[in-house]
Parts: structure tokens; sequence; C-alpha cells
């Protein structure tokens, strides 16, 4: 898209505020990690809350979205699941670098791949290369209806949700005077989430609202 997205138009709008410019730079997720961890970023304008992350990168409050988790998959082919563990018996698609890619669950997935991009993930799934894709709602609906190739009847969700996160931007711990950076974006991000031109950027992008799903349990 022109404008790179909500996420970083919402961002700009916050670090405006603060007579600075954002310059957004779209690239493969893995590649947006490491350069957030080694400060060759200065920050990601999305990025999910763990625990983990928190001791490499500034998270700026309050958060862009509340994003949820769900497994996509075709509409001609529904799985039988009912638990976590039933996902284990599908080919099951998965963002490389994410932050549920450290779950134990994941890790221990035995028929588990790693793709480099949602793009090729949703292809991949449309050829029956996997059986199931585990994806934000939100980025998985956006790449089914924007990519020219793509059905979007070809795709459904199941009506389990894997997890609810937050959806941050974020600054490297890395990058020069980092606190103060976080400082001045903290004591201006709330408003400006709430001002008038944050929710015509909401209506403009016609941000999705998360359909109501189960958690899916472990029983």
């Amino acid at each position: 898209m022109p404008t790179k997205g909500f996420l970083a138009e919402l961002s700009q709008l916050i670090v405006s505020e603060k007579n600075q410019h954002l310059d957004v730079v779209i690239m493969p997720w893995k590649q947006v990690m490491q350069g957030v961890e080694s400060g060759d970023l200065d920050g990601s304008v999305c990025m999910f809350k763990t625990e983990e992350r928190k001791s490499r990168m500034y998270y700026i409050e309050p958060p862009l979205l509340i994003e949820q988790t769900v497994i996509f998959h075709r509409s001609d082919q529904i799985p039988q699941v009912t638990k976590l563990e039933d996902l284990n018996q599908y080919r099951m698609g998965i963002l490389d670098g994410s932050s549920y890619h450290k779950d134990e669950f994941i890790q221990q997935h035995p028929k588990l791949v790693d793709v480099n991009s949602f793009e090729s993930m949703f292809k991949m799934l449309d050829k029956g290369r996997i059986d199931l894709i585990l994806a934000e709602y939100r980025n998985g609906m956006a790449v089914i209806s924007e990519t020219a190739s793509l059905n979007p009847n070809h795709f459904s969700v199941l009506p389990y949700s894997y997890q609810h996160t937050d959806v941050h931007l974020v600054i490297s711990h890395k990058i020069f005077d980092s606190q103060t950076v976080v400082q001045k974006l903290n004591s201006v991000a709330k408003r400006v989430i709430n001002s008038p031109e944050a929710k015509a950027l909401y209506k403009r992008h016609n941000i999705l609202q998360l359909p109501k799903l189960k958690p899916l349990s472990l029983q």
C-alpha cells in the first residue's frame, strides 16, 4: 500500500507529535526482529508484547491494536480440531520469527512449516502444500483480500482462537538515548490514539472487528 498500512500511519501520527519523521521500510519479519534487537533498526510499528522481548525493546503504551491469532484453513477442507493437540495432525504454516514461534507447543509441533511471508503462506495453503495457517486475523484477512491471485472464498477461520495479543510501536534498546525517546512518545501516544485523526484512520482503513471465537484449550 502507498501509505504502508494503518499501523505505519498511526505510528507516524504519534512520532510527528514530537516533530520527528518516521521512515517505514517493509522487510521480512525475521529481518525486522534482528534489526530491532541489534539496533540497526530504531524500532518496529508492529510488535506483540512478550516478556522475552522486553529485555531488547521498549513498548510504547497504549497498544495500537488488540489482535487475535487464529487458524486459517481452506473452505473446502474443514479440519477436525476441538483442542490444541488436534493441530498436531496437520501441516501448519507459521510466520518465521513470530512471537508464538517460541511457545513450547509450537516448538514440539511435528508438522510445522516455517514461512517468511504471509503471502507465501496463503498461497501454499491455497495449493494444498500446507493444511492450516496460524496467523493474526487482520493480517490474514488483509493478505487474502489484497493478493490478486487469491480467492477470498477459498479460505475460512476455525471457531477457535490461539491467543489475544496487544500490537505495539516499539523502540530498540540499542539506539542512542532510547529511554528519552520512549518517554517522549509515551507522553503523547494515548492522546494521539484517541484523537479525531486516529479515529479517521481506523475508519478509512476499515479496521476489521475481531470475530468472537472460543479459546483453543489443551483439553
